[in-house]
């Protein structure tokens, strides 16, 4: 019994309206693990590695075990997508970066839309100017058809 309660573990979520192509995926990483090259898995349905029409994203960290978050897209017209995970600072970090991104609204699951301030306080010990900071300038911003690796150029 105590290992079934163990295993039932609250799922939190966030929809996010989406208004524009997405980043390449690897961006997610560094927002989120805070570094371009940090030790994930990741899965998803981009066709090739720079796409920006992907509608499914994981990632978690192979360091930490509640480092991570699922992105699926959840409705075409708008298109919402629904980001997951056991803990709510994982799913308010992505949620804002997604909708930042894309140019998103953030909609709590009764469609409300959530104000940014609400978000930053719902993140826990995160130094998002700093997060940011990597993302923007992440190699992966880089990253073309013709060179998805920009990375190993500079090696």
């Amino acid at each position: 019994m105590e290992e079934a309660k163990k295993e039932m573990r609250e799922i939190y979520k966030l929809k996010v309206e989406i208004n524009a192509k997405r980043p390449d995926f690897r961006i997610f990483g560094s927002y989120f693990f805070g570094d371009d090259l940090y030790d994930y898995d990741s899965e998803g349905d981009g066709f090739t590695v720079t796409s920006k029409d992907w509608t499914e994203l994981y990632m978690k960290s192979r360091k930490e075990k509640d480092l991570f978050f699922d992105i699926i897209k959840i409705n075409e017209k708008p298109l919402i997508f629904e980001v997951s995970s056991y803990k709510a600072e994982n799913v308010y970090r992505i949620a804002y970066f997604l909708a930042r991104e894309t140019n998103g609204l953030v909609l709590s699951e009764q469609n409300q839309i959530i104000e940014l301030e609400k978000l930053l306080e719902k993140m826990g010990d995160f130094n998002l100017k700093k997060r940011l900071e990597v993302a923007d300038n992440s190699i992966w911003r880089k990253a073309t058809d013709k060179n998805p690796y920009p990375n190993l150029n500079e090696v």
